[in-house]
């Protein structure tokens, strides 16, 4: 009889057949005893990813629809799924072998739905980006509180329970999101009602590449970030209030003026 799956792979792709075996690779080599589904959604692309994720070991569930964003191609994942847990992968990241293991081991005490995610290293084709510290910090105490001031959840990194996608509603597909934030919007919703875990050790490599939507321009992951806070304020503003004891717009001024110093820095 076939064990049904403690943890779905959720796989959005979008014209990246090059990177989908490695990816892939990494899902099987996790340590984990329990068993995976693994859904990869093809978001319309133009390349032979479809046909290279069907043809690689693990046996994905490939879908293949319209393009959406890759904020429709998770829900469309989410929605397919089965799994109890629900695992975030991006077709051209990386996970390492323990991920999945080390994380349901950090959660398993708390017995009750929560979201738990990990460090990751910014690689390029040579390696470690230069330049490019691992994130987040490892002495990072993560609150909602502090989520308000900065993203460091990344997304390739994270294990969810349904429960807590099902309250949050999945990742925002609004227009004002297109261009990035969705996934922050809905780790923002998350923590308002359900624990972070932080397991302080790199669990997978973020591919820098010259298609990356917003991860290599720090201006539009500044102005992705702004967005995600309008939109957890828009969707539960009694909720942002407990959290924030700052206005929405201060809090906007306040994370711009940051951005600003920390360019300048940089600059010279």
């Amino acid at each position: 009889m076939k064990r049904s799956p403690l943890i779905s792979v959720v796989i959005p792709a979008f014209n990246q057949a090059q990177f989908i075996d490695a990816c892939l690779d990494s899902v099987a080599a996790q340590t984990i005893s329990q068993s995976l589904e693994i859904i990869v959604v093809d978001d319309g692309s133009l390349d032979d990813i479809s046909r290279r994720a069907r043809q690689h070991a693990v046996s994905p569930t490939v879908i293949r629809q319209q393009n959406t964003g890759v904020a429709g191609a998770r829900n469309r994942g989410i929605a397919e799924s089965s799994a109890p847990w629900i695992a975030f992968l991006d077709a051209d990241d990386r996970w390492t072998p323990t991920k999945l293991q080390d994380q349901l081991h950090a959660l398993a005490p708390l017995n009750r739905p929560a979201l738990a995610f990990s460090r990751y290293r910014r690689t390029g084709p040579d390696g470690p980006v230069p330049r490019q510290p691992d994130h987040p910090s490892p002495i990072l105490r993560p609150r909602a509180r502090k989520l308000l001031l900065q993203n460091f959840i990344g997304t390739s990194t994270v294990l969810v329970h349904r429960r807590c996608l099902e309250r949050c509603g999945g990742f925002p597909e609004t227009k004002a999101l297109n261009t990035g934030g969705q996934d922050y919007a809905l780790w923002l919703r998350i923590a308002a009602y359900f624990p972070l875990v932080y397991i302080p050790k790199i669990a997978m490599h973020y591919r820098v590449h010259p298609n990356n939507r917003v991860g290599v321009d720090s201006r539009r992951h500044h102005q992705a970030g702004l967005q995600a806070l309008r939109d957890f304020h828009d969707w539960d503003p009694h909720r942002f209030r407990g959290i924030c004891p700052l206005p929405l717009a201060l809090l906007s001024s306040l994370r711009s003026t940051g951005f600003l110093s920390r360019s300048l820095t940089a600059y010279r």
